[in-house]
């Protein structure tokens, strides 16, 4: 019981939570006092020692479905009575992560199940708790870092026998026909087994990687380019851009509160001394008023570009709550407006269809932006800003020059981010320098901290 609620205690501590060391005692002391039978009773108890505020109740909510979600918690094997020792087992037999979440490893004068004839039946719940208890052996819960993962990996596979496997595998494959259908679905299944403990691995990591080495891959990611990064870190990806996004809201809403106050009202402050014999003890300050401008995004989500629009969706639909008034286009070889889809499902949903529909098609910048003037045109003025995200790789096509400077002329700014290198602009097909003479500022944007200082940039003139 102690050591899985103590490997809790890193897991909430690995998502920024503090826990403080007489809050651990109360911990433990909760959870002596309800065990770890009862799900709900066991989430109360610890909720109510361990969140301090409704941030840390949502952080502590979202960890204890992940650290207990595989499994029903048990009791360990000491406070199990006899009577209860039947429901315990088939409760623990799911390979859950904590280190009571999962049935306890064989006893030593027990030899296990032969795996290739375990595989090849098919007893993959079976093989999951097997998982589970070489996880527990190899101290999986110890793991600090990504880096890790394959290491792990090949521990619990070399536990389970994987060479064994592969033993028979090789074996098999030199007999008769049947013989080898039947090393064929043995290395199959063993495919799948690799699958299933690389996934367990991965949900170690997300649960005890450590927050300093996380802080270090988001610092990395922040700074490398969007179109070179892994598909591997889109998760670390997604929650880097939700925490710039409300940084930036934090830090935009406190420069907000200071300039609206604008100057001293005399009259007011001084109508408000009179209850007070004249001596201003309130004061009243002049609001400032400001219009909020409509912001109009075009991202061309086609070929090596894709990667960087999708980004920038993300962070403006991040931020969408302090930018309102925001219209989202994505383009290939057509215009497609991207704003109710939105607006009506949740960010990795809406991103992935946006590039379902218009992510396999060569770019049209001609045909896109002549779609755009005739949809918006009326729509801009003094106040709008029309931001285009795109290489400007026309296929030595039309460029759509004339429809840019209609909108150049009506717009408060144009603002073009290309994710290729300036050096690139020109050449090829790129008609950067053509269109950037119908753009008020033109910017290699190509990492995430490019798209905070533009998101920046807008809070400011919002």
């Amino acid at each position: 019981m102690d050591s899985t609620l103590e490997d809790f205690l890193r897991v909430l501590r690995a998502t920024g939570m503090r826990v403080s060391v007489a809050e651990s005692i109360d911990a433990h002391t909760a959870v002596r006092a309800v065990g770890l039978r009862e799900r709900a009773l066991l989430k109360g108890a610890l909720g109510a020692t361990l969140a301090k505020s409704t941030e840390d109740r949502q952080l502590f909510d979202d960890s204890f479905e992940r650290f207990f979600g595989f499994t029903e918690p048990v009791n360990d094997p000491e406070e199990t009575t006899e009577e209860d020792a039947g429901s315990t087992s088939a409760q623990g037999s799911g390979g859950g992560v904590g280190g009571g979440g999962g049935q306890a490893p064989p006893l030593e004068d027990e030899a296990p199940e032969n795996l290739s004839e375990q595989l090849l039946r098919g007893e993959w719940e079976q093989l999951d708790v097997r998982i589970s208890a070489a996880g527990q052996r190899r101290g999986l819960n110890r793991i600090a870092a990504f880096t890790q993962r394959g290491r792990f990996t090949r521990a619990i596979s070399e536990d389970l026998g994987i060479a064994d496997v592969e033993r028979d595998i090789a074996r098999w494959s030199e007999g008769d026909s049947q013989a080898q259908e039947t090393a064929a679905r043995l290395d199959a299944a063993r495919g799948t087994l690799l699958q299933r403990i690389g996934a367990y691995v991965d949900r170690h990591i997300e649960l005890f990687a450590d927050p300093e080495f996380r802080q270090q891959l988001q610092g990395r990611l922040a700074e490398r380019k969007l179109g070179q990064i892994d598909p591997a870190y889109y998760r670390e990806m997604s929650e880097l851009v939700r925490r710039m996004a409300k940084q930036l809201i934090s830090r935009n809403a406190r420069r907000r509160k200071a300039a609206n106050r604008g100057q001293l009202d005399f009259r007011r402050t001084l109508r408000a001394g009179l209850a007070h014999d004249g001596v201003p003890f309130n004061t009243h300050w002049r609001r400032i008023k400001k219009s909020k401008p409509s912001i109009l995004v075009l991202c061309d989500v086609s070929g090596s570009v894709a990667a960087a629009s999708r980004f920038l969706l993300m962070f403006l639909y991040s931020v969408s709550a302090e930018l309102p008034k925001i219209r989202s286009f994505a383009f290939s070889d057509s215009l497609l407006e991207v704003t109710e889809l939105f607006q009506q499902h949740s960010l990795e949903e809406a991103v992935g269809e946006t590039v379902r529909r218009m992510g396999e098609r060569s770019s049209d910048y001609g045909n896109t932006l002549r779609e755009f003037e005739h949809e918006c045109l009326a729509d801009i003025d003094h106040r709008t800003t029309v931001i285009v995200l795109g290489d400007a790789r026309s296929n030595h096509g039309d460029p759509g020059l004339s429809s840019l400077r209609n909108v150049y002329r009506r717009a408060r700014q144009v603002i073009w981010l290309n994710p290729e290198r300036p050096v690139q602009w020109g050449t090829g097909d790129s008609e950067m320098p053509r269109l950037a003479t119908a753009c008020h500022r033109v910017r290699e944007t190509n990492t995430l901290k490019h798209l905070e200082r533009l998101v920046e940039e807008l809070m400011r003139a919002s």
